[in-house]
């Protein structure tokens, strides 16, 4: 296996490039929690394809620093190991050093990688030019060839504290790591691949062999047959009548009368597309109109916009010199009349104070609640005036479901439009309570709605079934509404079954069974009657209407709130400046030139202030006028452009080129079946009476399947051929049975050699496990620990190899030998047994090299024992990359011949401080 001798990270994290070093034995990283030693492993567990520790992955680290790519290259040692021919990447790398190196972009909203291997050390910015670009998948192929095993894989992935975790694998999950480390498992896995090849084989011979016994008792059956064919040949003849007769004969007289109903339901349709595209012509020519109209309103609106600008600029300039003024003014008003009120009673006028201020907060509560009734008014006509939806927030959200599943829908309020308002109140006291049912577009649609209804817990029907609507009765409720599509039955015989009355006497004077409603919404249905107008309109321009003469009514109530705060406002202060006991009389007479200059200012630009602000006043009310022009000609434009698509809509379904298509097919199809039948045939009346008889083709077809699976199902002798017939069956017979006994041979063969090769494999398993319990041992010796196992028992049979496992039993201080998960052991003791575990299985000679990534292998270890663990991680050839926090002892870095040091971010810096590197002097 390859060993790493340096790294180089673009943007990885919080660092934006550095290079380390890693050509030493044992590499240890140091630096405080936080500063970056795992996310330095996990720059190497990217780099080699692996998962990163814990819960992190590889896209945690780019997305951290804002950039859109990262680099992370690395150079490996690819030169021949001692007594081998082979390099770690094979014959097609023959460079002493490999670069490996993995490009992440970000790509949408998700970020990509992308690998490379070239051969010796070649710079990122050369590595797309001089590499051999590979996917994830493929990347890890090649690093499996070159010795990084999933075994491995997993060893490197450990995350921190995890260490002392190879101790708590049972006995079976410690054996099969050793063999998929040392390269036994895969042998083991093709051996039981081919055990159960075998085994499926002896099944199929077991199926083959009752199948042969099925074939030997229908032969003998084949000898006992009795003659039917008298019966046969009757069948046969009927059967023949049926296909050959009557079915064409049928399927022209239905063909017949399907293209005389289709041409009758063409050519009513053919009516209505007419009328359709009439009424569209004519639209489009009032939409023209109503944009020209438009554009000029837009016009005169935008020099109204820049004449209220120019009278308001002049209004606020005059109201800035009044200001100063009007301070000075109002001081000289407030003295006289302090002067004049002096020496009222102050605890009189503390009370009217208190009841005064209560009043005024009363009033602005007031008035805050009506302003903001008045703003949301404001955004739902603005909503309407726009095109945009205007409904209740629960009918919105579940509109918005199905817009984005895809499901076409109209509310009730969509398609009624009321052609004679003086009924309004009448269409609203019936329909208000259905005004927000949803109606699907497409019948298929209807599981999926049903589906959102339910999770968005919908209060109001969704219905799939639609109708056109009928004539309307003379005098019904119907006959004042138009829908602009099709609706469902029920809404329009509910209202096709209400009389219109002028008032509640003209209907109680019609029979007790007859619903009415009156002009003013006063219904009488079955179950009484009651006044069920909704205060406000829901369907048409009604609406609309009525949303902006309640927003007139708010805002007048608005202006009579601030009438009334004014003069409560003006009490508050002239009571405060009672109790405030200024020397009114002294200041007037130190100040009068003052007042007099300011009073005489003030009144005229007073004067100044009333002419301009009558024009600002005119001003604002013409372009308000403009306004409200320009909203109405939108709305109406939006009402032509919906029309519209509903027209293009309708003539689309009305043109009905699939039927059209159809029909033509049918008519091809009848002239051509004509022909084919006889004149005697295509008798109507007799046609007629095969039809009644017969009803559709689809009876004479089962009749005829009927008499086909009496064919297949029943025995039956069609001529004297069955001779031929027994002596096909006991070829086929023999054939089958020498098949099964030269299958059987060859399985019984094979079995044999898969036994013999698995007691030959049972002597490698041994040589294996040996070799890592002696390793066990060394390492133990060194750390001055018991280590001792029991023998595996491998028999030369299938139940003993599922079931061995490797028993390990650790002696520490001569407490006598425990297990690897032993509950008495400490902390730090199992820290110990899983890394002799652990590096057991880097010390192999055959395959010396290779690396491991342990993270804060130290923890719980004391000073003696972190000196064991330094000595046996010399002691084998293995790379080694640590990690420990800078409180630990100093042992930590005895065995270290290179130490790499982490620092944490500053805040006010956007990058983190390089990686440092510190190399130990050679002795």
């Amino acid at each position: 296996m390859f060993r790493l001798t340096n790294l180089e990270v673009v943007n990885w994290d919080y660092w934006q490039r550095f290079t380390v070093p890693l050509d030493a034995s044992i590499v240890t990283i140091v630096g405080p929690n936080g500063s970056g030693k795992t996310t330095l492993l996990d720059a190497l567990r990217t780099l080699l394809a692996l998962d990163c520790s814990k819960k992190r992955d590889y896209k945690r680290y780019v997305r951290r620093n804002g950039e859109s790519f990262a680099w992370l290259r690395g150079v490996v040692d690819n030169s021949r190991p001692i007594n081998s021919s082979k390099r770690p990447f094979g014959i097609l790398y023959n460079n002493d050093q490999i670069t490996l190196a993995c490009r992440i972009d970000k790509k949408g909203g998700d970020w990509e990688r992308k690998y490379w291997i070239a051969e010796g050390e070649v710079a990122i910015e050369q590595i797309e030019a001089q590499g051999q670009m590979f996917g994830v998948k493929d990347f890890q192929r090649q690093l499996h060839a070159a010795g990084l095993s999933p075994a491995i894989a997993k060893v490197l992935s450990l995350e921190q504290g995890q260490t002392d975790k190879l101790c708590e694998l049972s006995e079976r999950e410690l054996l099969k790591l050793v063999f998929e480390v040392f390269g036994d498992e895969e042998v083991l896995t093709r051996y039981q691949e081919a055990r159960h090849h075998q085994e499926q084989t002896v099944r199929e011979l077991q199926d083959t062999e009752n199948n042969l016994r099925a074939q030997e008792n229908h032969l003998q059956a084949m000898e006992t047959r009795v003659n039917r064919y008298l019966e046969w040949q009757n069948l046969n003849q009927e059967r023949t009548l049926l296909i050959s007769e009557f079915k064409p004969r049928l399927a022209f007289y239905t063909l017949s009368e399907e293209a005389e109903r289709a041409r009758n339901t063409l050519k009513a349709s053919r009516r209505d597309l007419l009328l359709k595209r009439q009424e569209r012509i004519a639209h489009i020519q009032q939409q023209s109109q109503k944009q020209q109209e438009m554009a000029s309103l837009v016009t005169r609106k935008e020099l109204a916009d820049t004449l209220e600008t120019k009278v308001n600029q002049q209004l606020n300039h005059i109201n800035e010199e009044i200001g100063g003024w009007k301070k000075v003014v109002e001081q000289q008003d407030l003295l006289l009349k302090q002067a004049g009120e002096a020496g009222a009673d102050s605890a009189e006028e503390a009370v009217k104070l208190n009841a005064l201020e209560a009043k005024r907060e009363a009033l602005r509560q007031q008035l805050v609640a009506i302003n903001t009734q008045e703003t949301q008014l404001k955004d739902t006509l603005e909503n309407l005036a726009s095109g945009k939806r205007a409904e209740p927030m629960d009918v919105a959200n579940f509109r918005s479901a199905l817009d984005k599943a895809g499901i076409g829908h109209d509310l009730l309020t969509d398609l009624v439009e009321i052609t004679d308002t003086r009924w309004q109140a009448a269409v609203e006291a019936v329909l208000a309570s259905s005004a927000h049912i949803v109606l699907l577009a497409d019948k298929k649609d209807e599981a999926r709605a049903l589906s959102l209804g339910e999770q968005l817990k919908y209060r109001h029907y969704i219905v799939p079934e639609r109708a056109q609507p009928p004539l309307a009765p003379k005098g019904s409720l119907l006959e004042v509404v138009k829908f602009s599509r099709d609706v469902p039955e029920w809404v329009s015989r509910v209202l096709a079954g209400i009389t219109r009355v002028e008032d509640a006497n003209a209907g109680a004077s019609l029979p007790r069974n007859q619903d009415w409603v009156t002009r003013q919404g006063y219904l009488r249905e079955r179950r009484g009657a009651r006044f069920a107008a909704p205060e406000q309109p829901r369907f048409g321009r009604a609406r609309l209407e009525a949303l902006r003469t309640q927003l007139a009514e708010i805002e007048r109530q608005s202006r009579d709130l601030l009438d009334r705060l004014k003069p409560v406002n003006a009490d508050i202060q002239v009571i405060k400046a009672r109790l405030a006991g200024v020397n009114a009389t002294m200041q007037l007479a130190s100040r009068s030139a003052e007042f007099a200059e300011a009073r005489a200012q003030y009144d005229i630009l007073v004067a100044q202030r009333r002419e301009i602000g009558e024009q600002s006043y005119e001003a604002t009310e013409a372009r308000k006028a403009l306004e409200k022009q320009l909203s109405d000609a939108r709305t109406e434009q939006l009402g032509y452009t919906t029309r519209l698509k509903e027209l293009d809509r309708d003539i689309a379904e009305k043109e009905n080129h699939d039927g059209r298509a159809e029909q033509a097919r049918r008519l091809i199809r009848l002239r051509h079946d004509k022909r084919q039948l006889p004149l005697t045939w295509q008798d109507a009346n007799s046609n007629k009476q095969l039809a009644e008889k017969w009803e559709s083709v689809k009876l004479i077809e089962i009749k005829a399947e009927e008499i086909e699976r009496r064919f297949e199902t029943e025995s039956w002798e069609k001529d004297d051929s069955v001779v031929v017939l027994r002596n096909k069956i006991k070829a086929d017979y023999e054939a089958q049975s020498q098949d099964l006994d030269n299958r059987r041979y060859a399985n019984e063969m094979a079995s044999k050699q898969t036994d013999a090769a698995r007691k030959q494999y049972v002597d490698v398993l041994k040589h294996t496990v040996g070799r890592y319990t002696k390793n066990l041992k060394v390492l133990g010796d060194m750390a001055g620990i018991a280590v001792e196992h029991e023998a595996v028992m491998f028999s030369a049979d299938d139940v003993s190899l599922s079931q061995a496992g490797l028993v390990v039993r650790f002696g520490f201080d001569d407490k006598g030998l425990a297990g690897m998960n032993d509950g008495d052991a400490s902390g730090g003791q199992q820290v110990m047994k899983s890394l002799i575990l652990l590096v057991g299985l880097m010390m192999e000679d055959s395959r010396p090299g290779g690396f491991v990534f342990i993270d804060e292998p130290f923890a719980h270890l004391d000073i003696f024992n972190i000196k064991r663990v330094a000595s046996f991680l010399q002691a084998t050839k293995a790379q080694y990359l640590l990690t420990t926090p800078v409180t630990h002892n100093v042992n930590v870095y005895d065995p270290s011949m290179l130490t790499l040091v982490t620092r944490k971010k500053e805040p006010e810096t956007h990058w983190a401080p390089r990686v440092g590197v510190l190399v130990r002097q050679q002795s």
